[in-house]
């Protein structure tokens, strides 16, 4: 064989080899790259935990209220409203972020029976509602709470002033004064408050002022007429009267006291007054500290004289 022919073979053999290797390469990259997809492929290589499944549904001793399992491990309680709401079912895939807001959702449930168990006892005023909600450490639900019971009409503020007015005039015989001053306590706007205030009407008012400047003047037998006059007037002023229904109640009944029974009750405070001075005083000085004390208590003169020439002193 020639040289040349021997050259020609020898380069035929090893571009032959060369093809032979090239194949085999391609197969093993072929072979690596169907292998690193197939480890990727989220069938195959899923974790068992990375799939969240309800095994188990189950009612609690507490009536309405739900053990939720997932991958038979306790999960979560939640109430039957809630578990209705997001058709929880043995089977349904739960995720974290849904398990998230049925938890949040369950916990607006609760706050929401606790609200409505706070309702059920009396009206309440929206401020109130807010401020129950802060002090149970509610105050995140608070918007959606209040929107809700306002589309229920469990929260009228213009209707619970109405209530609240018309309670307090009947049961309580409150003046109007006080009565406005609560409603603002209770976040009651200006408009509200004289608009419920109609329900209160002078004739009324005067009934009632009335009816507690006699019950208050038959307490006042240790007092001079003067001062059970003052007496009587600072209290219908402090349970909320006007100045004019004040007048008009105390001008109505009857304020002339015997005088007997008036000297009466100046001996008594004449008396304690005694023991006070006497540790201080005596003789002429005493006499004008306890004329000017029983005349500051509203007794007339003549009586005055009448207790110091009995006890004669001075």
């Amino acid at each position: 064989m020639s040289k040349n022919k021997k050259l020609i073979n020898l380069s035929e053999e090893k571009h032959s080899q060369s093809k032979v290797k090239s194949e085999n390469s391609k197969e093993k990259q072929t072979a690596k790259t169907a292998k690193s997809k197939k480890i990727k492929h989220p069938n195959n290589n899923a974790s068992p935990k990375s799939f969240r499944m309800i095994s188990k549904i189950e009612p609690q001793k507490r009536k309405g209220r739900y053990n939720v399992y997932i991958n038979d491990d306790f999960a979560f309680g939640v109430d039957e409203e809630v578990l209705i709401k997001f058709e929880l079912n043995k089977g349904l895939h739960v995720t974290k972020e849904l398990q998230e807001k049925i938890e949040n959702e369950d916990s607006y449930y609760k706050a929401y029976q606790k609200t409505l168990n706070y309702l059920s006892y009396s009206l309440r005023s929206e401020k109130q509602i807010r401020d129950y909600l802060a002090k149970n450490e509610l105050y995140h639900f608070s918007d959606r709470m209040i929107e809700q019971l306002k589309s229920m009409r469990l929260i009228d503020d213009l209707n619970y002033a109405q209530s609240y007015v018309r309670s307090q005039a009947n049961i309580n015989q409150k003046g109007p004064r006080n009565i406005e001053q609560d409603l603002k306590q209770r976040g009651i706007t200006d408009e509200f408050i004289l608009t419920a205030l109609d329900e209160y009407p002078y004739e009324q008012q005067l009934d009632n002022a009335l009816t507690l400047a006699e019950k208050r003047w038959k307490k006042t037998s240790k007092n001079s007429e003067i001062e059970s006059i003052q007496k009587v007037k600072a209290y219908l002023l402090n349970k909320g009267y006007s100045f004019d229904i004040v007048d008009e109640a105390v001008a109505e009944i009857d304020t002339e006291k015997n005088i007997e029974d008036e000297y009466n009750a100046l001996v008594k405070q004449g008396d304690k007054a005694v023991k006070r001075y006497t540790r201080k005083y005596e003789g002429y000085e005493l006499s004008q500290r306890l004329k000017g004390y029983l005349y500051s208590k509203g007794y007339p003169t003549e009586l005055i004289n009448r207790y110091i020439d009995e006890r004669e002193i001075g």
